[in-house]
């Protein structure tokens, strides 16, 4: 298959899977012959991705902590000018530091765009669990942070596709590791 000009790249979800791999669902509009059509693409793969996309996961915490109420309390407490400000930061800032961004899918378009993020969040028992955001839209501002969601899951589909058909991935050292 020839690489696909990013363009007609249409990334519908990527995850980074237990053994720190990417699992990506996908389009391509191409050409076959003198139709165009649309083809689903489904890939595993083992290669561990590029320091740079894996940078971005961690950036869509703070959305997390918008939507789930998580930092509502720190916004509050900022415009009450709340004199213990700084512990409360440190707490919300580990808090935050517990959801583990797992993956993120994008559905619609147009004003009916939007995501949704996947992440797994550490308890302070240890315990793990999945916590998926709502359909969170991009196409319209309901939330406020609309721009920077768009801004990073863009960042996250090049750096998929550079992946993908680029390949740019984790360089191993000499001795093996990363």
């Amino acid at each position: 298959m020839e690489k696909p000009k990013y363009e007609n790249f249409n990334l519908s979800k990527v995850k980074i899977d237990k053994a720190g791999g990417l699992v990506c669902e996908y389009q391509l509009n191409e050409v076959v012959g003198d139709d165009a059509c649309v083809t689903d693409y489904a890939v595993s793969n083992t290669r561990a991705p590029h320091p740079d996309l894996l940078a971005l996961f961690p950036k869509l915490r703070g959305i997390i902590g918008r939507v789930l109420g998580v930092t509502s309390v720190l916004e509050h407490l900022q415009s009450e000018h709340y004199p213990a400000m700084e512990g409360v930061e440190k707490y919300l800032e580990g808090t935050l530091e517990q959801y583990d961004v797992r993956g993120v899918a994008w559905s619609g378009s147009g004003s009916m765009a939007g995501v949704v993020i996947t992440s797994v969040f550490k308890t302070p028992l240890g315990l793990k669990t999945c916590i998926n955001t709502p359909r969170l839209p991009t196409g319209t501002e309901s939330y406020g942070f609309e721009d920077e969601l768009l801004e990073l899951t863009e960042a996250i589909k090049t750096e998929v596709y550079e992946y993908l058909f680029n390949g740019k991935q984790a360089q191993l050292s000499l001795f093996g590791q990363e």
